[in-house]
């Protein structure tokens, strides 16, 4: 039987993270990855040059988007000050960054992007706001759009004495119901979708805390 686990401490344990600056299991404070990396560098100017940063965290994609030349609007549940703080004194693209503390599912789409940015947050949420928020991110989409999307399926996590957990409302996809949901979602799209394996330690253990199946989504509207 799983534990519950109250989403107001996940938000709580992610706030601490970031206000002071500490890295965690899954690596917050990580580069770029290089599969986003590449999709920016391969973006061409027909692509409208806004961009939306769902669950920014340290702020690390929002910032390679700004500096591509991006207007970024960030959203994360945490205070912005950590994110402001990271910008004082940066260059000129810095002013492209506006950041919004609310939570992902109270973020309302109601424009286009050209890039969409959602990292391993969407699995916090719950079914019905994962769709909704990427229908309507599709819905938006009117001309050359990219989204990039890593979600973790099939998750299993383990507390230090050894008990299954479960973050109250999460999603809990499966592979095959993600890819299913992903593909409804993105009809008509160039859709690329990835899968790796995925794992975390606890440090006080040595022991796996969590695994998953990490999916990585590519789509691009070129319908413009």
């Amino acid at each position: 039987m799983n534990q519950p686990v109250s989403r107001a401490s996940v938000h709580a344990f992610y706030t601490d993270a970031i206000q002071r600056g500490r890295n965690t299991a899954e690596n917050l404070q990580a580069a770029t990855s290089e599969r986003f990396n590449s999709l920016l560098e391969s973006i061409k100017e027909a692509t409208p040059r806004t961009a939306l940063d769902l669950g920014y965290g340290a702020g690390t994609y929002t910032i390679a988007l700004a500096r591509a030349g991006f207007d970024v609007v960030a959203v994360d549940q945490i205070p912005c000050g950590p994110l402001l703080r990271r910008l004082d004194g940066a260059g000129d693209w810095a002013h492209r960054i506006e950041p919004r503390q609310c939570l992902a599912e109270d973020f309302t789409i109601d424009q286009e992007f050209g890039v969409i940015v959602a990292k391993d947050v969407l699995h916090y949420l719950a079914r019905p706001s994962v769709e909704a928020l990427l229908t309507s991110a599709v819905a938006h989409a009117l001309g050359e759009n990219y989204h990039y999307l890593e979600v973790f399926t099939a998750i299993s996590r383990r507390s230090a004495d050894g008990q299954l957990l479960r973050i109250e409302g999460e999603a809990s996809y499966s592979p095959e119901s993600f890819r299913r949901r992903i593909e409804r979602i993105y009809q008509g799209w160039d859709l690329t979708l990835l899968w790796s394996k995925h794992a975390e330690q606890d440090s006080r253990t040595g022991l796996n805390c969590f695994e998953a199946i990490r999916a990585t989504v590519i789509a691009a509207n070129r319908a413009a």
